[in-house]
């Protein structure tokens, strides 16, 4: 009795893991161009639902939301990924957009998870 409790205590958290791999992975062919990132995110707020960023056609960039800010410099590299530099601090964050259905999601490399992508 104790061996199939196991068992099946094994297996639902197999599925578990399964399904949350699933909300964790992109197809490439889902991801944005450099001239798409550009098109559809520079020179337009966006939000991933709490904060509000801000990419500039100068090459800086802003976010905020209620307990933070930032500000810096941004590049788009050839393959589409968009990586920004804090103005304060020098960290570097790099951000790959992806269609999402009818909207866009976005893969925060520093936080290592997908991000919800919300023109506005």
């Amino acid at each position: 009795m104790q061996r199939d409790w196991f068992s099946r205590r094994a297996l639902l958290a197999l599925i578990i893991f399964t399904l949350a791999a699933c909300q964790t992975t992109a197809s490439p062919a889902d991801q944005l161009s450099a001239d798409q990132v550009r098109a559809t995110f520079v020179d337009r707020e966006w939000s991933q639902g709490n904060g509000t960023f801000m990419f500039a056609k100068d090459g800086t960039y802003s976010y905020s939301d209620p307990s933070f800010s930032a500000k810096g410099t941004y590049q788009i590299a050839d393959d589409g990924i968009l990586c920004t530099v804090n103005s304060a601090s020098g960290t570097r964050t790099c951000y790959t957009f992806y269609r999402d259905g009818n909207g866009y999601r976005y893969w925060h490399d520093r936080s290592g998870r997908f991000w919800p992508a919300y023109l506005r």
